[in-house]
């Protein structure tokens, strides 16, 4: 027999067919519903069961579908959330380093203003030697910007350090903490002249050393540490820092403190550089200190530094246990100390002081 000469019926005509008998069926159980009520039920208890695998089966493919469908989205919509969040945490931190820096630049207008007598140029550090104190670190600001060795460099509201070196376009700084500065200094209040002596020792406990100071002067815990007019590299009035734990020195005539200073040498970044050089200073200003009225000669600095250092010896041996004025009897020997201080307050360089750093 061959097979290839069966006929085949179309599938339209079988399709046709079962919906007619479908049809008669519906037909049927609508006229003679009473009649088919066991046909019926017979019919549910099989197709019931069916009817709710199929159905519980269809659920869960289609929860599966939107389930995955939904995670995709929810996958893709948080990786779209996370790259927003990363910009606008960007653009936060960005927004905040702006914002410090425009405080630390108003920081150092107020800075300027405060010393509006001088003229200043701001300028960025860009390099130190250190890396826990700005003990010497360079500026982005040299000789073409006005900027010469022996200028003064202010931060944070006072004095941080002088120019050592300069360049065409940078600058060396030396910071009052470095162990090779030393600075003439005076107690607001009093007027008393000191040495405020750098030391990294020291500074990593907070303070930097203050020496020679007149026993005899009474010295407020926190009184304010400006330079002196005395100093030869330093501008007076420049504000150091504040005075604390005054202490009497073993040689009986002089006294000690720590300084604690205004700068933050742990993190300078913007700084003041004051290009008014003491050798020039001049002016006749009444915001300037005690020079205001003084015309000095162009070794000015170098006499003041001999005679500070000349006082200072007489001052010493005045006070020396085994000088004559000790010897005499105790009435002369209040008289004389009497006078010693009368001296004192006449010339106020004969503090024993010592000498100031030479660039």
């Amino acid at each position: 027999m061959d097979f290839h000469d069966k006929k085949e019926i179309p599938p339209k005509y079988i399709y046709l067919f079962l919906a007619v008998i479908c049809f008669i069926l519906l037909f049927f159980s609508v006229i003679f519903e009473s009649k088919f009520t066991a046909l019926k039920k017979v019919t549910s208890t099989i197709i019931t069961p069916m009817q709710a695998g199929i159905n519980e089966i269809g659920t869960t493919i289609y929860n599966d579908v939107t389930n995955r469908k939904t995670k995709k989205e929810l996958m893709d919509e948080n990786k779209e959330l996370s790259a927003k969040l990363d910009e606008y945490s960007a653009q936060i931190k960005e927004y905040e380093q702006k914002n410090y820096e425009l405080k630390r630049l108003q920081e150092l207008l107020d800075l300027q203003e405060q010393y509006a007598d001088y003229n200043t140029i701001g300028a960025r550090v860009i390099a130190t030697d250190s890396t826990n104190w700005f003990s010497t670190f360079i500026i982005n600001k040299g000789t073409k910007d006005g900027v010469r060795v022996g200028c003064n460099i202010l931060a944070d509201g006072g004095l941080a350090g002088i120019v050592t070196e300069a360049g065409d376009d940078y600058a060396k700084v030396r910071s009052i903490i470095d162990d090779n500065s030393n600075v003439s200094a005076t107690i607001s209040g009093n007027e008393t002249l000191c040495t405020v002596s750098g030391d990294l020792k020291s500074i990593d406990n907070g303070y930097i050393n203050v020496g020679y100071i007149n026993k005899a002067e009474e010295i407020d815990e926190h009184a304010e540490l400006v330079t002196s007019h005395v100093s030869d590299l330093f501008l007076p009035g420049l504000l150091i820092g504040y005075i604390t734990e005054i202490k009497l020195d073993a040689n009986n005539l002089t006294k000690s403190a720590k300084c604690i200073p205004v700068v933050d040498f742990r993190n300078l970044q913007e700084v003041l550089v004051v290009l008014d050089l003491k050798a020039d200073y001049q002016t006749d200003s009444e915001n300037k200190n005690i020079y205001d009225s003084i015309t000095a000669p162009e070794n000015t600095g170098h006499t003041d530094s001999s005679t500070e250092s000349e006082s200072s010896k007489e001052a010493e041996g005045q006070n020396e246990p085994g000088s004559s004025e000790t010897m005499q009897t105790e009435p002369q020997e209040e008289e004389t100390e009497d006078d010693n201080n009368g001296d004192r307050n006449e010339d106020t360089s004969g503090n024993p002081v010592a000498s100031e750093e030479n660039e």
